[in-house]
């Protein structure tokens, strides 16, 4: 009889307790939700998106299809000049937001394509996040790091004009900042403490930040330079001598 009776109380309590239990994920889920930095929400018409799609369309307009999905190992088949001036690190994560739902869905993409077909799902009303870090990987296997959506902003905006400003002007142009400096035309032309260095596009907005300038060093530059390594000479400090004795 006793076994009955608690059988009968379980059967009872089992409906509460998993009403407790969906109450409590709800509510977990609009925590997450309200403790977004609403800073970090973007939609469809955001900024960032735009220069996502700008930044991989670049490659686009040079071939029909993916660098990241066409990668079969043959290089015979692959163009040079087939190249992205940004080229993502996948899988990126995005946490697509559901306000009247309290709902948080976690959409996973592995490739451009992955990334173009998300984009156009997108309506007018959607809310997403972008879970950083993202990795951007430059030509010659340089990794940048990103590490929210300003940063992300700058480093596109860059790379985006960079490409535009390329395709519009010939080298010679007086108003052209920027020059490859490979065949790719992936890599560019950076003055670095007097010297003239060649670096992945992704790579510019790092370089200008720490004060580096776009383009070839010119005489200026490099006679300065040499007089902060005379400076450093007359000081004691030779670099070279410690490097050979080393």
């Amino acid at each position: 009889m006793k076994t009955n009776i608690m059988k009968n109380r379980f059967y009872l309590l089992a409906p509460l307790l998993f009403l407790t239990f969906l109450l409590f994920t709800s509510c977990q889920e609009k925590i997450e939700i309200n403790t977004f930095d609403s800073s970090a929400v973007i939609t469809k018409d955001s900024k960032v998106i735009s220069l996502m799609r700008q930044a991989l369309q670049n490659d686009f307009s040079k071939s029909t299809s993916y660098k990241s999905d066409n990668d079969d190992g043959d290089d015979d088949d692959d163009d040079d000049s087939n190249q992205q001036c940004v080229e993502f690190v996948y899988p990126i994560a995005f946490f697509v937001i559901f306000p009247t739902s309290q709902s948080i869905e976690t959409i996973v993409i592995n490739s451009d394509a992955d990334l173009f077909a998300f984009f156009d799902t997108l309506t007018g009303t959607s809310q997403i996040r972008i879970d950083f870090p993202l990795t951007l990987l430059g030509t010659n296997g340089q990794e940048t790091i990103v590490n929210d959506i300003p940063e992300l902003e700058n480093i596109l905006q860059v790379a985006v004009d960079t490409c535009r400003d390329i395709d519009d002007n010939d080298d010679d142009d007086d108003d052209n900042d920027y020059e490859y400096c490979n065949d790719d035309e992936t890599k560019v032309y950076i003055c670095h403490n007097g010297n003239t260095i060649c670096v992945s596009i992704n790579a510019i907005q790092a370089h200008l930040d720490h004060g580096d300038e776009l383009g070839q060093c010119s005489d200026d530059d490099d006679n300065n330079h040499g007089n902060d390594d005379n400076d450093d000479d007359d000081n004691g400090n030779n670099d070279d001598n410690d490097n050979d004795g080393s």
